[in-house]
C-alpha cells in the first residue's frame, strides 16, 4: 500500500508542477497587460474556488468540514500561502527573477529540517545530498547574470522559501484529515481574499479589460491552480513533505522545456547540465 501510494503521489506531484511551471509564461502576459500581481493573482484563484465549487456540487460532495477548529486551520493554511506569494512577487520589483528563483528553490533544506522537527521524518545521507544536488541543479537550471542585487529582495525571497517551508509542513501536520478538493476550494477562497484586500487596499485592483487577457486568467486558474493547487494538496497527503519539496524543484526544469516549445527559447548546455543534476539528484534522495 504504501509503495502504491508513493507512486500515486509521485504522479501527483509531477502534475502539479508541470502547472506550476506554466505560471512565470502566463504571470509575465498577465501583468504586461497592465493587471497588478495582486489583482492577477485574485482572479487565478477566485477562478479556481468557483471550478472547485462547481465540482463538489455536480459530485454531492459536502464542501462543510467535520469540526469547527479545521476551519480555523484551513484559514490560517491559505494566509500562509497568500504571504508566499505575495512576498515572491513583492521581491521581482529589487531582484532579478533568476536571482529570485535561485534562492527561492533553496527551501527544500528548510522543508528537511522542518520535517525532521516536527513531522519526525527520517533524515538520511542520501536525502542530503539530493537535496543539495537539486538545488545545485537548479542553480544552473536558472543561472542568469547576478546585477541589481539589492538586500530588501533577497530578504523577500528567503522570507518566501522560509514560508513556503512552513506552509509544506504545516498543511502536512494540521489539514491531513480534511478531503483535498474541499481543502483546496477553501484555500483558494482564502487567497483570492487576500489578495482582493491587498490590491484594494494599495488600488491596484484592474477589471480584466480584454479577451485574450481573460483567456490567459481563465487557463492560469484551470490549469495551474485547479490542476496544479490540487495535485500539489494531493502529493503532500501521500508523500513526506521532504520528497514533496525536492520533485517540486522540477518546475524549473519544466519552465525551461515549455519555454522552449511555446517562445521557441532554446536550452543552454549549462541548462541541460543542471536538468541532468536535478533528476540524478532526485534519484538519489529517493534512495533510503
Amino acid at each position: 500500500m504504501k509503495s502504491r501510494n508513493n507512486k500515486k503521489g509521485i504522479l501527483c506531484i509531477i502534475v502539479a508542477t508541470l502547472g506550476f511551471s506554466a505560471i512565470p509564461i502566463l504571470a509575465q502576459v498577465g501583468l504586461s497587460a497592465n493587471m497588478s500581481a495582486a489583482t492577477l493573482l485574485f482572479y487565478r484563484f477566485f477562478i479556481a474556488a468557483i471550478v472547485f465549487l462547481v465540482y463538489c456540487k455536480a459530485r454531492n460532495k459536502s464542501i462543510y468540514l467535520e469540526k469547527k477548529e479545521q476551519y480555523f486551520k484551513v484559514v490560517i493554511a491559505g494566509v500562509i500561502y497568500s504571504a508566499q506569494c505575495i512576498f515572491f512577487f513583492s521581491s521581482f520589483k529589487y531582484i532579478s527573477a533568476s536571482m529570485g528563483e535561485i534562492i527561492y528553490h533553496c527551501y527544500p533544506l528548510f522543508v528537511l529540517i522542518m520535517a525532521y522537527i516536527f513531522l519526525k521524518e527520517k533524515v538520511t545521507v542520501f536525502k542530503v545530498i539530493g537535496v543539495i544536488g537539486s538545488v545545485v541543479g537548479v542553480m544552473l537550471v536558472v543561472y542568469g547574470p547576478l546585477d541589481t542585487v539589492e538586500i530588501k529582495g533577497i530578504i523577500y525571497v528567503v522570507l518566501t522559501a522560509l514560508i513556503s517551508s512552513v506552509y509544506m509542513v504545516y498543511t502536512k501536520k494540521s489539514t491531513a484529515s480534511v478531503d483535498t478538493t474541499v481543502l483546496t476550494l477553501y484555500l483558494c477562497l482564502v487567497c483570492s481574499a487576500v489578495y482582493l484586500i491587498y490590491s484594494l487596499l494599495f488600488n491596484e485592483f484592474t477589471l480584466i479589460a480584454s479577451v485574450p487577457t481573460a483567456v490567459n486568467v481563465l487557463i492560469l486558474a484551470v490549469c495551474s491552480t485547479v490542476l496544479g493547487f490540487f495535485f500539489f494538496m494531493k502529493a503532500i497527503s501521500l508523500l513526506p513533505v521532504g520528497l514533496v519539496s525536492v520533485l517540486s524543484l522540477l518546475e524549473p526544469v519544466f519552465t525551461i522545456v515549455l519555454a522552449f516549445v511555446i517562445l521557441d527559447i532554446r536550452l543552454s548546455m549549462l541548462q541541460m547540465i543542471g536538468t541532468a543534476i536535478v533528476l540524478f539528484s532526485i534519484c538519489i534522495y529517493e534512495k533510503d
